[in-house]
């Protein structure tokens, strides 16, 4: 975390009442404890920031056992075990071949009742290719989808998101496009709502869920009342659908006093709301799209009387001639309350001032 007159990160909370799964700095996706942030990184081991998501379910009920009864098989598919070790260091990868049949239609598929007709799901799996490279086709959220995908020697988790129609609703991997037979790899196979797919989530018989993560500072001695400067350094989700927040500062209840900057993805607009005393103050959008699956540095910055936000060396204020709330009691990162709305993305980076920084200060530090 980067740090400016405290050490932010020692005065940083998280709450989360299940494990959840990232990639530690050997490359290798390992469990993240009850309670413990969730520090990211790539697979070369590089630091990818905290990953602050939303709760979620793997609708799935058998997520790496594929050669489970729930798991069908069309004619000619076979599956086995695997000595070659999975994306989390295990032997619990399985090797699925597919014969490449002139349709291409034979693969392995689950079926997943209660979807909502209309409502966007992502499917997700980890692959790679025996050897050499393969042509995959993933599918079967809406019926008839079929989405191609070329894995190598490599693993990569591929995925799709779709609508669920009224019809066939199950997730499948087979050859639809190449119609070419083919040997892969996989792990852990992930069915959940939303446009993509989130951190791995292992079921082992019944669908399986992840808590949102809760992410706060505790106000203390560092903390300025009426004025101060918070500079975000984020990466986005590669998609995204609704409100995602970035952070609140409340009093008691955030129907009460509160400062609150947030993300509209259906308007493609950044969002401040001011409260005090219960009574909306300031309500504006702000600036365009925010890329996804990109990096941004946003800074947020408040004083008795204007709040500016800093983003791509742009900085826009909001009208004056109020007075800030001085109680802030409450801040939390990432999502709305600690409950949803969340980022599912990367706090890169985050630094404070006890001072609301000049305009040119702020476009200094959010250009990107």
């Amino acid at each position: 975390m980067g740090l400016r007159y405290q050490p932010l990160a020692a005065c940083m909370n998280v709450s989360r009442a299940s494990t959840k799964i990232i990639r530690g700095p050997n490359g290798i996706l390992e469990p993240c404890a009850i309670d413990e942030p969730a520090y990211d990184h790539d697979v070369l081991g590089r630091r990818l920031g905290l990953l602050i998501e939303g709760a979620a379910t793997n609708l799935l009920r058998y997520s790496i056992a594929f050669d489970n009864a729930l798991w069908e098989k069309n004619s000619g598919v076979v599956v086995s075990p695997s000595t070659i070790a999975a994306p989390d260091g295990s032997q619990t990868a399985m090797q699925l071949d597919l014969p490449g049949t002139t349709s291409g239609a034979d693969g392995l598929y689950q079926n997943v009742g209660g979807l909502v007709t209309g409502e966007t799901y992502c499917f997700a799996v980890w692959m790679r290719a025996v050897s050499g490279t393969a042509d995959i086709t993933l599918g079967g959220i809406d019926g008839a989808s079929a989405h191609g995908f070329t894995v190598d020697e490599t693993w990569q988790r591929v995925w799709i998101a779709e609508p669920a129609s009224g019809t066939t609703r199950y997730p499948k991997i087979s050859t639809a496009i190449s119609a070419l037979a083919a040997s892969v790899l996989i792990w852990n196979a992930q069915l959940e709502a939303g446009p993509v797919p989130t951190s791995d989530i292992i079921s082992n018989g019944i669908p399986a869920a992840r808590v949102c993560d809760d992410v706060r500072l505790d106000t203390g001695d560092w903390f300025a009342q009426g004025q101060g400067t918070f500079v975000f350094d984020l990466h986005t989700a590669p998609a995204w659908a609704g409100i995602w927040r970035i952070v609140q500062l409340y009093s008691s209840s955030l129907n009460d006093d509160h400062l609150d900057l947030g993300y509209d993805s259906d308007a493609d607009q950044l969002r401040i709301s001011l409260r005090k005393d219960g009574v909306p103050v300031v309500t504006q959008s702000l600036y365009g799209t925010l890329a996804k699956d990109a990096r941004h540095r946003i800074a947020l910055a408040w004083d008795d009387d204007v709040v500016s936000v800093g983003v791509g060396g742009v900085v826009l204020s909001s009208p004056g001639g109020f007075a800030m709330p001085r109680n802030f009691t409450n801040i939390v990162l990432g999502s709305f309350g600690g409950t949803d709305k969340a980022l599912n993305g990367h706090l890169r980076n985050l630094a404070y001032w006890p001072e609301k920084l000049s305009d040119a200060r702020l476009s200094e530090l959010s250009a990107n």
